[in-house]
């Protein structure tokens, strides 16, 4: 089963703000702790997710492309190999300190 991502409408601001900042930016959804990046819990594992540069993602572990998606961005999901790549994430934002988030609102696993 494909891995879907939905995306809140409240993301467009954040994307539209964020993306010209890099050159080739991705989104980037981990299992692993990411610096400075707000903890997303779901059921059974914690996530986290950030805009970055494609070369900075790691290329170990479970890394796989999401293909059902909307965005105008490739998103990249890092899950732990022991519980399974879930099946759905919503995306959407929050305003922390006056700066708008990127946050996963659910995660479906």
């Amino acid at each position: 089963m494909e891995m879907e991502i939905i995306a809140m409408g409240e993301l467009h601001e954040f994307l539209q703000n964020n993306l010209p900042k890099f050159e080739d930016p991705v989104i980037f959804i981990s299992s692993d702790y990411i610096p400075g990046c707000p903890k997303c819990n779901s059921s059974t594992s914690v996530y986290y997710i950030t805009l970055t540069e494609r070369s900075l993602i790691p290329s170990e572990g479970n890394l796989q492309k999401a293909q059902n998606h909307k965005l105008p961005i490739d998103i990249y999901v890092n899950y732990p190999l022991l519980k399974g790549k879930p099946k759905q994430f919503v995306i959407g934002t929050k305003k922390s300190k006056e700066k708008l988030e990127m946050v996963l609102r659910r995660i479906v696993e």
